[in-house]
């Protein structure tokens, strides 16, 4: 089944206790869904056991090596709420994973609450990963090692701690 992965802030999140009821934290949703031009950028996937594909199209793309943890939404639910999806370019070093990226269109005030409340869901039902800096090195490594992913089109700040 697809999946769309976004990245987050767990931390944010779980400032007040979501899991117990509580309202999510204005927080987590002004720098976890912060929207440019109405839409959150996420990286669709095969299904959870491809997640780390999406891990690494983001991650080749940052100037710094950090732990960062990610949540699986389901494209399908999003789209039976009425919530408009749209593949594009993406934003990343791998070729093979440009044509990967989903933005999540056409967001209100409504239709961000309908994404933040399935955020809380993939949290309380474990669908968050957490990849730290040595899991993100090796898969790096490993893309850099297959020619998914060139070196040198990561940056300067990257390929050091490498």
């Amino acid at each position: 089944m697809p999946l769309l992965v976004r990245k987050i802030d767990k931390a944010k999140w779980m400032q007040n206790d979501i899991l117990g009821g509580e309202d999510v934290s204005a927080d987590a949703i002004t720098n976890c869904m912060k929207t440019r031009g109405n839409t959150l950028s996420t990286w669709e996937v095969s299904g959870e056991e491809n997640i780390e594909e999406a891990v690494l199209a983001m991650v080749s793309a940052h100037q710094h090596l950090d732990t960062i943890d990610v949540v699986c939404l389901n494209p399908g639910f999003l789209q039976n709420q009425g919530i408009r999806l749209q593949t594009n370019c993406g934003n990343t070093p791998v070729k093979d994973l440009v044509d990967r990226h989903v933005d999540i269109c056409d967001l209100t005030y409504s239709s961000l609450g309908t994404v933040a409340q399935k955020i809380v869901e993939g949290i309380s039902n474990g669908k968050v990963f957490r990849y730290t800096k040595g899991s993100i090195k090796k898969l790096l490594k490993s893309a850099i090692n297959v020619g998914l992913l060139q070196r040198e089109d990561l940056y300067e700040s990257v390929r050091k701690k490498l």
